[in-house]
């Protein structure tokens, strides 16, 4: 389904017609370049034990590709999740991100926490630390925009996947590996991937650290054993968060829906019986 926001259209996927007040709600963001298709494992290893909701962020999958920098921008995808929780009524939300979706649910927690009753944090950080960092990742991106916008989408995404951070994706099957890949550029737009770089990429977002320990919901922090970079930022985060748990699944890298979805999946179970 399709909810309209400030005259862009946003993709909605859930498995409830009715709020369950006796089920718990667990809402989930994609990464960059991704999508809500991108939890289909997770939505089928849940089943009906749990309501689930997903949706295409501005300028992914099928949701508007605006060319505003307004709907890219943190503020705006903050109050894009509150008013989809409002309009569907739930409450004691379960938000899930991947990545860039753990970044955004980051500052949901952070800058409207209202509806929302834990966090579960994959392959996500609270942001590049120092300003000389900030601005060498600000170039980095621009580079990439530049690089975006002067190629195809299947140049990009072979660049991108190519990455040292994804090479453990190599282990899945080939089949599976382009199906994910031809996914990635059918459901992509130039306009969407840049926009995001340029108003929600790492070097653009507010560095978070500081406003860690004020964060007291409980904290599911899920990396993995091949990704040494986020496995390291999340035992920072964890010692920051008063009401966390770092957990990491073994041989596996950086987007472990993917790659290990059945573990991801008994982590996230198991976290949820303590509340």
């Amino acid at each position: 389904m399709f909810y309209t926001s400030h005259g862009i259209s946003i993709f909605i996927k859930k498995n409830f017609r009715r709020i369950n007040p006796e089920k718990k709600t667990i809402f989930f963001l994609h990464g960059f370049g991704g999508s809500s298709g991108d939890w289909q494992d997770v939505f089928s290893l849940l089943g009906s034990d749990f309501q689930l909701i997903a949706l295409d962020l501005p300028g992914f999958g099928k949701s508007s590709k605006p060319r505003s920098d307004d709907f890219y921008k943190v503020d705006f995808l903050v109050q894009l999740i509150d008013e989809i929780l409002i309009k569907f009524t739930l409450h004691d939300v379960v938000l899930t991100g991947y990545s860039m979706g753990g970044r955004l649910a980051l500052h949901c927690a952070i800058n409207n926490p209202t509806r929302i009753k834990a966090l579960i944090l994959e392959s996500a950080s609270a942001g590049i630390k120092t300003l000389p960092e900030r601005e060498a990742r600000r170039k980095s991106d621009a580079e990439l925009i530049s690089f975006i916008e002067e190629n195809s989408l299947n140049d990009f995404f072979s660049h991108w996947q190519n990455q040292p951070l994804f090479n453990s994706q190599k282990k899945l099957p080939l089949e599976e590996r382009c199906a994910i890949f031809l996914k990635k550029v059918k459901h992509n737009s130039k306009i969407g991937l840049a926009n995001s770089l340029k108003n929600f990429g790492q070097g653009s977002v507010e560095n978070v650290w500081q406003k860690l320990p004020k964060i007291t919901l409980p904290v599911l922090l899920l990396s993995g054993s091949l990704d040494s970079k986020y496995s390291s930022l999340q035992n920072e985060m964890a010692e920051l968060l008063p009401n966390s748990t770092h957990k990491i699944i073994d041989d596996a890298g950086h987007n472990l829906h993917l790659e290990k979805p059945t573990d991801f999946v008994n982590l996230i179970r198991d976290f949820l019986q303590i509340f």
